[in-house]
């Protein structure tokens, strides 16, 4: 029996303080309940946290976020909850929010769907009707998706349109492959497989980048400050280095969570921002049949990747407003296939301003895919700055092989990088399984399979009824799809209409 000191109550405790659990809190605080949020890390955010390298901050994941522009999905989210204002938000150049380099041939992608289709058409004016009919097929898609346009529609409208993939339509509409390339040519937002990944997984991320892209000009994290602030604001408390060990179900309900410090914490509700696995793992209750155990057990994850961030000698690499990716070919899934070797052939490429001279980038961040595979002789090892143990002496040579790679591979479109470095940092799967609290470091969770849906996807009621999930293993990932499950999550305790209402008024 604990004493009372050491037993918290709340109206609601949110586990992981990552962008889903955060929302939830802010949500549920704006709504007058008193919350609780508990975290494991150091520092809050999840994929919102940011790190410094020599006095330079970089992102650890979000580097751009759509659907932004007044009176979009996100726009409506954030100005609900009255952050707008504080997130210092910078939009992308309305002519480029991405650029796609295949070989030497550059491709522009355009915000606004006018611009994007005009760009497109430029430069393939013989699939001028291909480009039309993929775009009014897309947004078509979107519509089947109501709570992406915080409406509540009809839930088996999405069933419609989730049986083709992403090859599956690309091939309906379009012969050109240079042009398939291009429109999925930064597919590192979502990891897809073009047989297997759900069309309308392209189709809502897509189509939330072309509706409006920004950037946090200050950083994600900041996202995290306020949301934590708004929290606080309104009674509640975000707690920090809080490593849950027990949920405690009796009487079939949670009753109680406990922390490794020994520290209790009571509530009506509790929802979970950890993935679905490590969730049910603090639980002993016969309400989650081990069937259902197996299944997230057994449910592939996305592939995972590394990011090199360069820290650059002022005044050597000019900045850009957009986001650029690099493929050697037009094979652009080359670096996905199980079977890969050799080179690797897409690079992601996220600039940073340089404060002091704004016509310069301070720094650039360089997302690749890599197989966790490679660092499983590390496993076994945990490393966070609260944490600070050493892998080795032979991590640290793989990670500055794999750094070179990296900057070796960019120097073909890039011929004067290395000579614009001052230093640079590289996080690994690794790193992501650490910090994220993401099984194998993956990049987006559980991988969506169009002839498997079922058991690739996960609801946001568990059988434990005070018991909800939230976060990027639910619904869909991205600071977008992320909001949208958080507003979901809460609707099983607020009401979805009177959520919605408050969020479009």
């Amino acid at each position: 029996m604990q004493p009372d000191s050491q037993i918290l109550k709340y109206d609601i405790m949110v586990l992981g303080a990552g962008l889903g659990g955060l929302l939830c809190a802010a949500f549920l605080s704006k709504e007058g309940y008193r919350v609780g949020v508990v975290d494991k890390n150091k520092q809050i955010g999840g994929s919102l946290q940011s790190f410094s390298v020599k006095g330079h901050r970089f992102e650890s994941a979000v580097h751009y976020v759509g659907s932004l522009n007044p009176n979009q999905t996100l726009f409506r989210i954030f100005n609900y909850l009255g952050i707008l204002d504080e997130l210092d938000l910078q939009k992308l150049d309305a002519t480029c929010f991405d650029e796609i380099i295949i070989g030497q041939e550059r491709f522009q992608l355009a915000q606004g769907y006018e611009l994007f289709q005009q760009k497109l058409t430029e430069r393939f004016p013989h699939q001028r009707e291909a480009i039309q009919q993929y775009l009014s097929y897309m947004r078509e898609v979107c519509l089947h998706f109501p709570l992406y346009n915080l409406e509540n529609g009809d839930a088996n409208l999405k069933s419609k349109v989730s049986q083709d993939s992403l090859a599956d339509i690309l091939d309906r509409f379009i012969q050109d492959s240079r042009l398939k390339a291009v429109l999925c040519g930064h597919h590192q937002l979502y990891a897809g497989v073009p047989d297997t990944t759900p069309f309308y997984l392209h189709a809502l991320i897509q189509n939330s980048y072309i509706e409006g892209s920004y950037k946090f000009a200050s950083g994600s994290a900041k996202l995290a400050k306020v949301l934590q602030d708004l929290i606080h604001h309104s009674g509640g408390k975000v707690y920090r280095n809080a490593l849950v060990i027990r949920l405690k179900e009796e009487a079939g309900k949670i009753q109680e969570l406990q922390l490794e410090d020994g520290r209790i914490f009571q509530a009506d509700w509790f929802i979970s921002n950890i993935a679905p696995g490590p969730s049910f793992d603090l639980l002993e209750s016969k309400l989650i049949k081990p069937a259902t155990r197996k299944r997230i057990a057994s449910t592939p994850h996305t592939v995972s990747a590394a990011m090199l961030n360069i820290v650059l000698k002022k005044g050597t690499l000019p900045y850009v407003n957009h986001n650029r990716y690099y493929h050697r070919s037009e094979h652009i899934w080359d670096d996905l296939r199980p079977e890969r070797s050799g080179q690797i052939q897409t690079f992601g490429v996220f600039y940073y301003q340089d404060s002091e001279d704004p016509g310069f980038a301070s720094g650039l961040s360089v997302l690749v895919y890599r197989p966790f595979q490679e660092w499983r002789e590390w496993s076994n090892t945990f490393r966070t700055t609260g944490q600070p143990h050493s892998r080795g002496q032979e991590y640290e040579n793989k990670k500055n092989e794999l750094s070179l790679e990296i900057i070796s591979g960019l120097a073909h479109w890039i011929p004067d990088l290395a000579s614009c470095i001052e230093t640079s940092d590289l996080c690994t799967p690794l790193t992501y399984r650490d910090y994220l609290h993401i099984p194998e470091g993956s990049m987006y969770g559980f991988q969506k399979n169009v002839d498997d849906l079922a058991n690739t996807t996960y609801a946001t009621r568990t059988k434990i009824p005070n018991l909800l999930l939230t976060g990027q293993n639910i619904n869909l990932h991205g600071v977008l799809g992320v909001s949208v499950t958080a507003v979901l999550t809460c609707a099983e305790i607020l009401g979805l209409d009177e959520l919605l209402k408050k969020m479009k008024s």
